[in-house]
């Protein structure tokens, strides 16, 4: 089985240093006066305080054979996005967040495959694998 850190390093990679870029996107497609900030979680190991921010977990890990050669890992991580607690139309902020998380996934080039797996409540579940 293969180690999740080279994993990690990517995700917060992404999430902390590329997600800010697609925040801003989304701020200007809609312009609609709904202004998302970037999160304040600086590190995937944070448990930051602040709002807006997100808590990174590991839910499950699967292993996998393809083909009896090739050894692949299923990661299943969460994101749950937490929101000021006087956020007006919370429901369509959190779904602007999730929005940019998966233009940030399907728009930067990386060797790892990410997949939306499901959305619930203000939790947002990606399945990582190494590209196959």
């Amino acid at each position: 089985m293969k180690s999740f850190e080279p994993v990690y390093k990517e995700l917060e990679y992404l999430l902390i240093q590329k997600l800010p870029e697609y925040i801003e996107k989304v701020n200007k497609e809609y312009n609609d006066g709904i202004i998302l900030k970037p999160f304040e979680t600086t590190s995937l190991s944070e448990n930051c305080i602040k709002t807006p921010s997100f808590i990174f977990n590991i839910e499950e890990t699967e292993y996998s054979e393809k083909d009896r050669i090739i050894e692949n890992t299923i990661y299943t991580i969460s994101l749950e996005i937490k929101l000021p607690s006087n956020t007006e139309d919370e429901q369509i902020t959190f779904w602007r967040y999730t929005e940019a998380v998966i233009k940030m996934i399907y728009g930067e080039d990386t060797k790892y495959f990410f997949e939306v797996s499901k959305m619930k409540r203000n939790f947002l579940y990606l399945m990582v694998c190494n590209e196959y």
